[in-house]
């Protein structure tokens, strides 16, 4: 099999593990704030079309208006296990530090990281494929701050709260 730049395979994992992040987000998905694009195929199809399935379900979702959800409310019991499984976060976390690490340490025999970076920007300069997931990257980074409003609203905390959480989500 071809060998793949290992800062490829870290910057495609990471982008996995940051899709399957918005799994945090499957409470957006309730009875009382129905969406017009489920956000669980969503999710699923985040991890094959990244942005692709993750800008048309921002465009169409309902904001939210309750400031009180609670656990029951949320549709599903697979989405409420995992949506509110506190070491999600940690774990899909710990899989994003890797794939960096990876990209910045794994294979030496693609030299030292000025060496490195360097044999990336030529992969990304004639792979438009490994170039689209730096833009996902990006994208994912803008448009993360959407949901984080809306979902420290519906777990009680108030504007004005949380700020220095609230700004680094951001």
């Amino acid at each position: 099999s071809p060998l793949v730049h290992p800062m490829l395979e870290g910057v495609f994992n990471l982008l996995l593990a940051w899709a399957a992040m918005f799994a945090g987000f499957l409470s957006d998905e309730r009875k009382d704030k129905p969406n017009l694009l489920p956000f669980g195929p969503m999710l699923v199809g985040m991890q094959f079309l990244t942005s692709g399935f993750l800008l048309p379900y921002l465009f169409m979702r309902t904001v939210e208006t309750s400031s009180d959800v609670y656990q029951e409310d949320i549709d599903g019991d697979i989405q409420t296990l995992v949506a509110e499984w506190r070491p999600l976060g940690g774990f899909l976390g710990g899989v994003g530090a890797a794939s960096i690490l990876w990209g910045l340490f794994a294979r030496p025999e693609f030299g030292e990281f000025s060496e490195r970076y360097a044999s990336f920007g030529d992969l990304l300069s004639i792979d438009r494929v490994g170039s689209s997931f730096l833009v996902d990257l990006v994208i994912f980074a803008v448009f993360q701050s959407w949901f984080v409003d809306d979902d420290l609203k519906r777990r009680g905390v108030e504007k004005g709260q949380l700020e220095d959480l609230r700004k680094v989500a951001k």
